[in-house]
């Protein structure tokens, strides 16, 4: 069944881009919707992710598309019985056993009472540069990213990686694709529409395209192998300072051991992702930079100019993108501050109270 799955999505994958790229697309044609991998493990969970897929209709408005998306956001929390988007986080709390640890190695192994594992592989369109190279993403519950990326101790999705800023800027040729991250399956209906509702906007909009070369969900920590390249030198733009207003952005040549130190994290006991219930955007570490890493964790004025900052580099998440999340209810980096004064762009979550 897996391996079924997997080569149903790569053919999926291959005959969307063809398409795509002959240009037999329009808006009129139906691309990718979320989905779950091994639905049969979780059929109610990815029966609501099916009843929940946004609408493509031609010539469809800005307006349309924002009601549309409002109003599956209400289907997809009637159907899972959600309010507040913080009571998951109390659902799966009260699944451990009092004052245990939080791993998602061990979260995402328990089940629902109705049946459904807690943890599932959710795969979304995104939109990725032309080039875009796919790399196979690896977590375990070790406290370095380097003890991940030198095991590989289980295979948990994939990212995908250009090396040059003029790709990830040109938005003329990016390339649907997909991409796929472990989740808590009942936060997996909503995290697919928010998805799904990027992807369709650039759908529509050539200039609301938004590439998402990863996306982080439910893990303890993760990386790249160490393998999957060797030295490699990649362009990312850096600032004059780590705190200002200042927008004049140089691009800098970073030399790195492997991809591994570019894509890896790690995440703290109490966080929201070793419950399956938080995103990471465009999650990555470019050492050597200073506030050019996309979508940082910072306390620079600057990064609340979200237009400006994707505008220099398309992988910053625009405002409207935060603005979508919170209709869905989520805690969105301007409504809270991250330690040592900073705001974390890349992070949107269910919340804690």
């Amino acid at each position: 069944m897996r391996f079924r799955s997997a080569l149903t999505s790569l053919v999926l994958a291959i005959i969307l881009t063809a398409a795509w790229m002959a240009g037999a697309l329009s808006a009129e044609s139906l691309p990718f919707h979320p989905a779950l991998l091994d639905a049969a493990r979780a059929p109610r969970t990815a029966r609501i992710v099916r009843q929940v897929a946004l609408t493509y209709a031609p010539q469809m408005s800005e307006k349309d598309r924002e009601i549309d998306f409002i109003q599956k956001i209400a289907l997809a929390k009637r159907l899972l019985g959600v309010g507040r988007l913080v009571g998951l986080r109390h659902e799966t709390l009260n699944l451990l056993a009092p004052g245990q640890g939080v791993s998602w190695e061990d979260v995402r192994r328990r089940r629902w009472p109705g049946g459904d594992p807690v943890g599932v592989t959710l795969e979304v369109p995104v939109w990725v540069p032309a080039r875009a190279r796919r790399l196979k993403t690896y977590c375990g519950f070790e406290k370095k990213w380097q003890a991940v990326a030198l095991g590989t101790p289980r295979p948990s999705g994939y990212v995908w990686f250009v090396g040059t800023m003029r790709e990830v800027n040109d938005k003329a040729h990016y390339r649907p694709a997909t991409i796929q991250v472990e989740v808590n399956s009942k936060f997996a209906p909503l995290a697919g529409l928010l998805m799904e509702y990027i992807f369709r906007e650039g759908w529509y909009d050539n200039s609301r395209r938004v590439p998402l070369l990863s996306l982080r969900m439910g893990e303890d920590t993760y990386a790249v192998s160490a393998a999957a390249s060797g030295p490699i030198t990649v362009e990312c733009l850096t600032f004059p300072d780590r705190d200002g207003a200042s927008l004049a952005a140089t691009v800098a040549q970073c030399t790195y051991a492997s991809l591994a130190e570019i894509y890896h994290g790690g995440h703290a006991p109490q966080s929201n992702h070793r419950l399956g219930l938080a995103i990471d955007f465009n999650d990555s570490n470019y050492r050597g930079v200073v506030d050019g890493t996309p979508n940082p964790i910072s306390p620079a004025i600057r990064q609340y100019n979200r237009s400006a900052m994707h505008k220099l580099d398309a992988r910053q998440l625009p405002a409207w993108v935060f603005t979508a999340a919170s209709w869905m209810g989520c805690r969105i980096p301007q409504s809270w501050t991250y330690p040592g004064s900073n705001t974390d762009w890349e992070h949107v979550d269910v919340g804690t109270k």
